[in-house]
């Protein structure tokens, strides 16, 4: 038995190591506009996830309005060209296709989505998610490259003197000839971007 110690400590410490190592925390990247944005790559991926955290003077009934109304979410998040309803499976949940608008030399890409809202005005917690989801693209973006790697959520609650807390994480990988650089900068600067016209969005809205 006492030959056998040294071997589990070992064997312990390298476990303790790779579980570390795989369990990567969020790293504080930008702070702007009363916005923290935190990174970390995601799992067996160089791609960089975010998640984005600001507080913000609003109605929490405003706010469950602009997040339901999908179709003009290109108002105010970034990049977002277009959005289509293509399915509504629910009150709460439907199939979206998004059209991405990108910069020369980059063709715009597309992407279809099931999202999903909840408000559970008790506790004044708001929550979105959405995913890829295949589905049939309408004729008129079939030529269109397809992102397949994409995922994102909001969480967004009542806090303190009519004060919400905004919540918003998720990823994406346009892929095609897109060099992995550009769209890991692009990850610390489109959700601030999107965060920013919001609040300005709720301003004129509240």
């Amino acid at each position: 038995m006492r030959n056998i110690m040294p071997y589990l400590v070992i064997i312990c410490l390298i476990l303790g190591f790779s579980n570390t190592y795989g369990q990567q925390d969020w790293q504080l990247k930008k702070e702007q506009n009363n916005i923290k944005l935190w990174t970390k790559s995601l799992e067996g991926s160089k791609l960089l996830q975010f998640k984005a955290e600001t507080y913000i003077k609003a109605d929490l009934e405003v706010l469950y309005s602009v997040m339901r109304n999908v179709e003009s979410m290109h108002k105010w998040y970034d990049k977002v060209k277009k959005v289509v309803l293509l399915k509504k499976n629910s009150d709460s949940e439907g199939i979206y296709l998004l059209e991405y608008g990108l910069p020369l030399p980059f063709e715009n890409r597309v992407s279809t989505l099931k999202g999903s809202i909840s408000f559970d005005k008790i506790k004044g917690l708001i929550k979105v998610n959405s995913d890829y989801h295949i589905f049939k693209i309408p004729e008129l973006y079939q030529d269109y490259p397809l992102i397949s790697q994409i995922k994102s959520s909001w969480e967004i609650e009542s806090v303190t003197n009519g004060m919400v807390r905004i919540v918003h994480s998720g990823y994406m990988n346009p892929g095609g000839n897109i060099p992995l650089w550009v769209i890991n900068e692009s990850v610390t600067s489109a959700p601030i971007k999107s965060l920013t016209n919001l609040k300005k969005l709720l301003k004129v809205n509240g």
